[in-house]
């Protein structure tokens, strides 16, 4: 199920706590353009509105804080993990997301750091 709408060049999403997460369409346009992530795209919609766990982190680069929400969706044959970036003006923007099968269930674990500040598990 989408449930994502589109409003000012942005797509919009709901997350768990009612909140927008944006990104803007040429930048989803960009991320879909590879035929991996259209299979596995629907799991976007479910990680952020009903996700298994969400971490906060920070992370430095250049010099300069980046603070950012990891959604976890947990599934029993992989997992789904989308990356969330925090504005200066509090505003959620997608930043980039994945799906891992079994075999890569390590990669996933490793991504699993932070401050847990949701878990339905």
């Amino acid at each position: 199920m989408i449930v994502s709408t589109c409003r000012d060049n942005y797509l919009v999403f709901m997350d768990y706590y009612d909140r927008e997460v944006i990104i803007l369409q040429e930048d989803y346009l960009k991320l879909m353009s590879d035929p991996e992530r259209r299979r596995f795209r629907p799991a976007l919609d479910e990680c952020l509105a009903d996700p298994t766990e969400v971490w906060w982190d920070k992370e430095t680069v250049n010099g300069i804080d980046y603070f950012y929400y990891k959604y976890f969706k947990f599934y029993k044959d992989g997992a789904f993990i989308a990356w969330v970036l925090l504005d200066e003006s509090q505003k959620l923007h997608l930043n980039n997301f994945y799906g891992f099968g079994d075999e890569e269930l390590e990669f996933v674990t490793e991504e699993r750091c932070g401050q847990l500040i949701r878990s339905s598990s």
